[in-house]
């Protein structure tokens, strides 16, 4: 009989590029159902974040954790040119996200191309510098691959069958103290009290990283097409993965 794979890690950050403090980073490990949380002092990482800083120290934690599924609240790639889609990754327009990513340098609104540029850097820097993959459409034929994978934690409210969590600026402490009870019942993981806004986004896409990290590809939901690497190594396009609570 085969030996059964022993569950792995996963690490989520609801990305934030303005200053390290605003980043809400989550993780559980080796099958725990205790959710824990990070703070990017304890990585030692203080004001404005560089994309090559934060990969080195998001890569040495998961290194020493045992963590395996690496989920960013951010783009990998750019779209691509010859795409019939416009504006925007056919993921962005299946999950109609906010900020749209258009080709190389681009971005709609404009306002969001700092964030964007941000986001596809570090992918980049963990992808280049520390061995991480982007995820792909085999990725649960394929063994001993640390993953690194795109997310929309807005998104994964619903593929969850839960009401979305209301814009940072609108929600009461209350409504995420309710938010927090009702993803725990919904995943049976363990949340730690008084997270904060940041803390939640990243805790809600967990389950899609526990699902790939254990290879449970019926837990997940991939929208998009597999990440496409140009001559001059650029990424474009690419999977967003939520979490699903299958039927039955």
């Amino acid at each position: 009989m085969p030996r059964k794979k022993k569950p792995a890690g996963a690490l989520s950050v609801d990305l934030a590029y303005k200053r390290y403090s605003d980043n809400g980073i989550a993780y559980i490990e080796n099958g725990n159902d205790d959710v824990e949380i990070l703070k990017a002092g304890d990585l030692g990482l203080y004001g404005t974040p560089s994309p090559s800083d934060f990969a080195a120290a998001l890569a040495i934690f998961c290194e020493r954790e045992g963590i395996s599924v690496l989920l960013l609240d951010g783009p990998q790639g750019w779209r691509a040119p010859n795409s019939q889609i416009e504006h925007m990754r056919l993921c962005e327009r299946v999950l109609n996200t906010p900020g749209k990513t258009g080709v190389v340098g681009t971005t709609k609104p404009r306002t969001y191309l700092y964030y964007i540029q941000f986001s596809i850097d570090l992918f980049q820097h963990l992808r280049l510098e520390h061995g991480w993959e982007l995820l792909t459409a085999d990725w649960s034929q394929r063994s001993g691959v640390r993953w690194l994978v795109e997310t929309f934690p807005t998104y994964a409210w619903k593929t969850l069958g839960l009401p979305k969590l209301p814009a940072k600026a609108k929600t009461t402490p209350d409504q995420l103290v309710t938010w927090r009870h009702d993803l725990s019942l919904v995943t049976g993981f363990r949340l730690p009290d008084d997270l904060t806004h940041d803390e939640l986004q990243a805790t809600v896409v967990l389950p899609a990283g526990r699902a790939i990290a254990d290879n449970v590809p019926e837990r997940v939901i991939l929208s998009g097409i597999d990440p496409l690497l140009t001559n001059e190594g650029i990424v474009l396009e690419g999977w967003i993965a939520n979490p699903c609570v299958p039927e039955g």
